[in-house]
């Protein structure tokens, strides 16, 4: 075989693109940012058996009751601040005296409207205790308050970091790092027999240490005085702020109405169900971090030919890693199940879950777009339509399909206001979020699952496995830029070989 063949053999292969710059970019941060937030929740883990430890089954409960009321709060006022940030930060990354001076601004504001949250909750941690009929609640109430503005006050300093595409700082110093804290110094409370109070004082401490990196930037002499927010920004992030509420659906919402409709054993099954779910966008989130500040500075910029290439190449990673994330908690789920107890028909439920998180993805990137761009109002309408579906179609629903009925109302929403946001992205971008063979595909899954969820056979599990598989395959095969001209070439240069 001659060089000349060589070289025509090597030229096609070069034409076979496999993984441009951009998508090699997306690659990294989701490599790290996966490998961060696996860290986090293996320490989340972690600091839950501590906790089973430490503390009594009752004070236990009675603490994550009011973490879970203080978390909620915080990171709803933490995001419509780390919003705002996020998109004017990311217009202007370089643009160091406004970003400090808006976040000092931000950080007031979350502080202040945090602190209204905590003290109320101090001050009316006995009423809140007497209603619930738990008198332990009161002592948590009032120890975990300064626990809300702390954690806003980091929630906010994500959307400073993000701005300027320190996406993996922002997962450590806001995922992680709280995590490793509670590990450090939780087992020392019972190693120096310290009061079980002393566990709130810990959880405290976990959002004030990391915090304390990023505020470091806001004391720069260098820079005075803050930048109010205008009238905009205040809606957007009060928008933002409902739209998150109403988006805290599953493992949230959707347990309280089960709760409502069902046997406590059904309950149950849906719970675990449900937190399983979860894991289906793990991927998911790192991506879409390191997507919005790049399509923030592209808008600013007027590169909309950029914008459409990222978002496609977006939409790809994101299908291909939903596609991927079912897959394999799908195979998992019989293995992982039985570690809970007897919780075998949560399997069923686990595939009916998947559909809208599957059909959500070829939307995801489209959503994130329309946040950036600062239509708050269509991620709101978007929320709020499906939260309204959650809370009445199963009440309506439930007695002909049982606890289906929840993952029903979830799969209408993803089907039917998903609509919106693609009509408002081709509105604006002219970029088509779903094409005939989206539709075809999402038609193909969404079967594939369903047909999973009833049949509950080894067979319907692995045919649906392959189905998912062969399209993140093809999604992923798109995203690393693979070009078919490149393997007809190889093939063409065999023949003259030969």
């Amino acid at each position: 075989m001659t060089l000349a063949t060589y070289s025509r053999r090597f030229a096609g292969l070069s034409r076979l693109n496999i993984g441009n710059g951009r998508f090699q970019d997306y690659l990294k941060i989701l490599l790290i940012g996966s490998g961060a937030r696996l860290a986090g929740l293996g320490s989340q883990f972690f600091v839950l058996l501590i906790l089973s430890h430490v503390l009594p089954k009752t004070s236990f409960g009675d603490l994550m009751t009011a973490f879970g009321f203080y978390r909620l709060a915080s990171l709803a006022l933490g995001v419509g601040g780390s919003l705002v940030l996020l998109f004017h930060i990311s217009r202007r990354p370089d643009d160091k005296h406004s970003e400090i001076r808006l976040h000092r601004y931000a950080a007031l504001l979350g502080a202040a409207a945090s602190a209204i949250v905590a003290a109320s909750g101090f001050l009316m941690a006995g009423q809140i205790a007497a209603v619930l009929g738990k008198p332990g609640l009161e002592i948590w109430f009032q120890q975990l308050a300064p626990f809300a503005v702390f954690s806003t006050l980091l929630t906010i300093s994500s959307g400073a970091l993000e701005g300027r595409s320190r996406v993996s700082e922002s997962i450590m110093l806001c995922e992680v790092a709280p995590n490793l804290v509670r590990v450090a110094m939780l087992p020392l409370i019972e190693w120096l027999h310290l009061p079980d109070i002393y566990v709130a004082h810990v959880l405290t401490l976990s959002v004030v240490i990391p915090w304390l990196w990023p505020a470091l930037r806001l004391r720069d002499s260098t820079v005075s005085g803050l930048k109010r927010w205008t009238a905009w920004d205040h809606s957007y992030c009060a928008k933002s702020i409902v739209a998150m509420l109403f988006a805290n659906q599953l493992g949230a919402v959707d347990i309280l109405v089960a709760g409502s409709l069902f046997p406590s054993d059904i309950v149950a099954d849906y719970a675990v169900a449900s937190r399983l779910a979860g894991l289906f966008t793990f991927l998911q989130l790192a991506v879409l971090k390191r997507f919005a500040p790049q399509a923030g500075r592209l808008i600013e910029t007027g590169e909309f030919g950029g914008l459409r290439r990222e978002v496609e190449l977006c939409r790809q990673i994101m299908i291909a890693l939903a596609a991927f994330s079912i897959c394999g908690l799908l195979l998992t789920a019989p293995l992982v199940l039985p570690l809970f107890g007897n919780y075998t028909s949560a399997q069923s439920l686990l595939a009916w879950l998947a559909i809208p998180a599957f059909v959500g993805a070829f939307y995801a990137a489209s959503d994130r777009l329309l946040t950036i761009a600062g239509q708050a109002s269509i991620t709101l309408l978007f929320n709020g339509l499906s939260f309204l579906v959650l809370v009445t179609m199963p009440f309506a629903a439930a007695p002909f399909v049982g606890v289906i009925s929840i993952p029903a109302a979830m799969i209408l929403s993803a089907l039917t206001f998903n609509l919106i946001i693609a009509a408002r992205t081709r509105a604006m971008f002219a970029i088509r979020t779903i094409g005939w063979r989206d539709a075809v595909l999402i038609a193909v899954g969404t079967v594939a699952l369903a047909d999973y969820a009833i049949a509950k056979s080894p067979l319907a599990e692995a045919m649906t496995c392959g189905i998912l598989a062969c399209i993140g395959l093809y999604f992923a095969a798109s995203a690393m830029g693979w070009r078919w001209s490149g393997l007809a070439h190889i093939y063409e240069s065999r023949i003259e070989v030969r």
